[in-house]
């Protein structure tokens, strides 16, 4: 079975991600999959001795930002790492129904925004396996086309690349890997967390699951034969 490092580098070679000498941010959200992909692209760029420049930056919405605790755990690792990390404050106006893809927008509005201040070449989301079925799933019954994120995106005209090297990795072996290094992070649940359709999504995948437990395996499939490409 593949070890966590070796799908991560699989990935950033399948999809030619990353090339050396370039400069990546790294969108870390809070959470555990951002984290461990900041600690798996710095392994990775020891392999290729240290020719990358990787920097991490969370996007503080006020409505939903972490909390001191969270925040600190995430300076203290990045600090081992030697990654610089700067916090960037977004805002969703008043006026706008505070809602999940309002707050996506606006964390995705100033990552671009400071990726292209400051030249980066490229920025690295945490998205896994699950967000790729997820989105495939929940394309199918809303939109009735099985459309997914993709492991290297561009944005306005090119400007802007968004690469996702976690994609071919399940949660559960983020955790596992999280478990096995000893990385903790303080416990946070986002009041949106539960009252969303991404949700619902995910509790029918598990249901889907129980009834057949090579589900996942087949959605994967065919939303890999969807979008033309392998994940």
């Amino acid at each position: 079975m593949a070890t966590i490092q070796s799908a991560f580098y699989n990935s950033i070679n399948k999809h030619n991600l990353v090339k050396p000498d370039q400069k990546i941010l790294l969108a870390v959200s809070g959470g555990i999959d951002s984290l461990i992909m900041t600690i798996l692209f710095n392994e990775y760029n020891k392999a290729l001795n240290n020719s990358l420049d990787l920097q991490a930056v969370y996007i503080k919405i006020q409505q939903v930002t972490i909390e001191d605790q969270r925040i600190n755990q995430i300076q203290k690792y990045l600090h081992e790492w030697n990654i610089p990390f700067q916090i960037i404050n977004g805002s969703v106006s008043d006026d706008v129904k505070f809602r999940c893809y309002a707050c996506a927008k606006e964390r995705r509005k100033q990552l671009c925004i400071y990726s292209d201040k400051n030249n980066f070449d490229a920025i690295s989301l945490g998205h896994i396996l699950d967000d790729y079925l997820e989105t495939g799933l929940m394309n199918m019954i809303f939109h009735g086309q099985l459309e997914s994120i993709k492991p290297k995106d561009t944005m306005f005209n090119g400007t802007i690349t968004i690469l996702r090297p976690l994609l071919p990795i399940y949660k559960s072996k983020i955790i596992q890997y999280a478990d096995s290094i000893k990385i903790e992070l303080s416990k946070h649940d986002c009041m949106f967390e539960e009252n969303n359709k991404r949700n619902e999504i995910r509790k029918m995948i598990k249901q889907l699951s129980i009834l057949n437990k090579g589900y996942k395996s087949n959605l994967r499939k065919i939303i890999n034969k969807w979008n033309n490409y392998e994940i």
